[in-house]
C-alpha cells in the first residue's frame, strides 16, 4: 500500500505541473480574447459615435476580466481521474503504460495474482525514479500569444490616450438624448397638471392634453434626431398657443374694468361690479346668481337704477362678448318692464356665461403656461450639445454678430435683404439689396441681438401703368357694374407708399415651424440642418 501511495503521490505532482503548464497557456488566451473584443469596440468607437475614451478603457478592462474569468472557469471545471493522470504520465515520460497498468491493477480493472501485482508495482516505481519533470515537462509561455496580448494592450492604451474624433458628436448626441428625456419627464408632469386642474372642463382638458400627448408619444417612440424633436415640441407649442389665443378672455377683462363701473357704484350690484372690474369672472358669475336671487327684495327705485346700470354694462360689452352683453341687456329690459322672473332668468344665464368665461380663462392660462414650458424645452433641445462644438458655435456666433452689426449700420435697425432675421452674407438678410430696391419694414435682430416688433413686408408694386387684358363683359355688367362685383365699380387710385408691417411675433412661429418640419426631409443636406436650426434659434422673439 505504501508503494502505491508513493506512486499516486508522484502521479498527482506531475498532473499538478501539467495543469500549471496549461494555465500559463490558456488563461492568457482568455485574457487576450477579451482584449481583442475591446480592440474591436475601440475601433468602432473611432468610426462612429459610440463610446468615449474613458468608457473604451473601462469596457476593455471589463472584457479582459470577463475573458480571463471564463477561461479560468472552463479550466477549473476540467477534472481528471487517477487513471487518466496515469495515462498522461505514461505518454509524457515514455513509461510504456507502466503507471496506468499499476493503477488499473490496484483499482481491480485488471485481475492478476498478488505476486505479479507486486512485481509490476516495483517495476513501475523503479521506472519513475529517473524521471525529471522539470526537464520533460517544462513550464513555457507561448511567445506568440503574449506578443498579440501586448499589441492589444498597446492599441487599447493608444485608444484611451489619443483624442477620439467622434467624441464631440457623441457628447452632442448624448446631450440631445438627455434633453429629450428631460422633456419627456416635463411633458408627463404637464400632463398630470392638466388632468388635475379643477378649473378645466373635461372638454378643455382633452383639448389641452391632445398636443401634449401627441408630442409625448412621438418623443417616447425614440430614434428622433435633434431637428425632429425640436419640430415635435414646436408643433405642440404652436397648437397650445393657438388654443390659448382662441380661449383668451383678455379683451373681455380689459373692457370689464370700465364696463363694471356702473354696477360697482350701485349698492345692490356692488359685488358684481367689483368682481367684473377685478377680472374675477368666477366670482362675478356667483355674484350675478346672487343678484338674481336678491331682485325680489329690491325696491322699485333700486330696480330702476339697476336696470339702467345693467344696460350701460351691456352696451360697454358690445363687440367684445355678444352673448354676455345680450343677457345683461335682456335683464335690464326685463327690469324696466317690471318682469322680475325674466330678469332673474337673464341674470342666471349671465352667471353661467361668466362661469364659462372663467373656465375659458383658466384654460387659456393653462395653455399659455404649457406653451411657455414647451418653448423652454424646445430651446433646450435645440441648444443641446452646443457646448461640445465650441469652435463651430463661436464661428456661428461671430457670423451672426457681424450680420447684426452690418444690418444695423445700413438700415438703422431695420431689416434689409430678401428675408427677415439674421442670415449669412452681408447685411441682416440673405442678400445685399437696399431699402428702396427691396422694400421697407422692420424686423430681424437689432442691437444686442434683440428683435424689433415688426417684420419685413415687400412694397406694393404699382401695376396701374401695365397693359391689361381685354375681356368682354356680359350686357348686364355693362349696364350696371355694381351687380358684377366691387372690382368693376372701383375708380383709379393714386398709389403712394403702400408698404405695410405686421407684428414680428405673429409670423415668426409659422416660419420657424415650417423650417423645423422641413428639417426632417432627407433632401436637406445633413451639414446644413444645423445652420437652419441655429438661424431660427437666433431669431427667437
Amino acid at each position: 500500500m505504501d508503494d502505491f501511495n508513493q506512486l499516486t503521490h508522484q502521479v498527482r505532482q506531475w498532473h499538478g505541473r501539467s495543469r500549471l503548464r496549461d494555465a500559463l497557456i490558456w488563461l492568457p488566451r482568455g485574457l487576450l480574447a477579451g482584449l481583442l473584443v475591446g480592440v474591436v469596440v475601440a475601433t468602432v468607437a473611432r468610426l462612429r459615435p459610440f463610446l468615449d475614451n474613458n468608457e473604451v478603457g473601462y469596457v476593455a478592462v471589463g472584457l479582459g476580466i470577463v475573458g480571463l474569468l471564463v477561461s479560468s472557469i472552463v479550466f477549473l471545471m476540467q477534472r481528471s481521474t487517477l487513471v487518466q493522470q496515469a495515462r498522461f504520465a505514461d505518454r509524457q515520460f515514455g513509461l510504456k503504460e507502466r503507471v496506468s497498468t499499476a493503477v488499473e491493477i490496484h483499482e481491480g480493472r485488471l485481475t492478476v495474482s498478488d505476486t505479479l501485482a507486486e512485481q509490476q508495482l516495483a517495476d513501475t516505481l523503479a521506472a519513475i525514479r529517473p524521471v525529471d519533470a522539470k526537464r520533460d515537462l517544462p513550464l513555457r509561455l507561448n511567445r506568440r500569444d503574449w506578443l498579440v496580448l501586448g499589441t492589444a494592450v498597446a492599441l487599447l492604451i493608444a485608444a484611451v490616450l489619443l483624442p477620439n474624433p467622434q467624441t464631440a458628436e457623441l457628447l452632442k448626441r448624448r446631450a440631445v438624448t438627455q434633453a429629450i428625456e428631460d422633456q419627456i419627464e416635463a411633458l408627463e408632469t404637464l400632463q398630470e397638471e392638466i388632468q388635475q386642474n379643477p378649473d378645466l372642463t373635461d372638454e378643455q382638458q382633452e383639448q389641452l392634453l391632445d398636443p401634449v400627448e401627441n408630442a409625448l408619444q412621438q418623443l417616447e417612440a425614440g430614434n428622433l434626431s435633434q431637428e425632429e424633436a425640436v419640430a415635435v415640441l414646436s408643433e405642440a407649442e404652436a397648437d397650445l398657443k393657438e388654443l390659448s389665443s382662441n380661449l383668451s378672455t383678455e379683451d373681455l377683462r380689459q373692457r370689464l374694468n370700465e364696463a363694471g363701473q356702473p354696477l360697482s357704484d350701485n349698492a345692490a350690484s356692488q359685488t358684481l361690479g367689483q368682481s367684473l372690474q377685478s377680472g374675477n369672472l368666477a366670482q362675478a358669475g356667483a355674484a350675478a346668481a346672487q343678484l338674481a336671487d336678491d331682485l325680489p327684495t329690491l325696491s322699485q327705485e333700486e330696480l330702476s337704477q339697476l336696470a339702467q346700470d345693467l344696460a350701460e354694462t351691456a352696451a360697454a360689452l358690445e363687440g367684445i362678448d355678444t352673448e354676455l352683453s345680450q343677457q345683461l341687456a335682456e335683464a335690464a329690459q326685463a327690469l324696466q318692464n317690471g318682469d322680475i322672473a325674466a330678469a332673474q332668468q337673464a341674470l342666471r344665464e349671465a352667471s353661467g356665461t361668466l362661469q364659462q368665461r372663467a373656465q375659458e380663462s383658466a384654460a387659456a392660462e393653462q395653455a399659455a403656461a404649457a406653451a411657455g414650458q414647451l418653448n423652454e424645452g424646445r430651446q433646450e433641445v435645440a441648444q443641446a450639445g452646443e457646448g461640445n462644438q465650441s469652435g463651430q458655435g463661436q464661428q456661428g456666433q461671430g457670423q451672426q454678430g457681424q450680420s447684426g452689426q452690418e444690418g444695423q449700420g445700413q438700415g438703422q435697425g431695420q431689416s434689409q435683404g430678401q428675408g427677415e432675421g439674421s442670415g449669412e452674407g452681408q447685411g441682416s438678410g440673405l442678400g445685399q439689396g437696399s431699402q428702396t430696391e427691396q422694400g421697407q419694414g422692420q424686423g430681424g435682430p437689432g442691437p444686442g441681438g434683440g428683435h424689433a416688433e415688426n417684420v419685413f413686408v415687400p412694397n406694393l408694386v404699382d401695376l396701374s401703368g401695365e397693359e391689361g387684358v381685354d375681356i368682354e363683359l356680359p350686357a348686364e355688367c355693362i349696364a350696371n357694374p355694381a351687380n358684377c362685383g366691387g372690382l368693376l365699380s372701383e375708380t383709379p387710385t393714386e398709389f403712394t407708399n403702400e408698404g405695410s408691417v405686421v407684428p414680428y411675433n405673429q409670423v415668426f412661429g409659422d416660419y420657424r415651424n415650417a423650417a423645423y418640419e422641413a428639417l426632417s426631409d432627407d433632401h436637406i443636406p445633413l451639414g446644413m440642418k444645423g445652420y437652419v436650426r441655429d438661424y431660427f434659434s437666433s431669431l427667437e422673439p
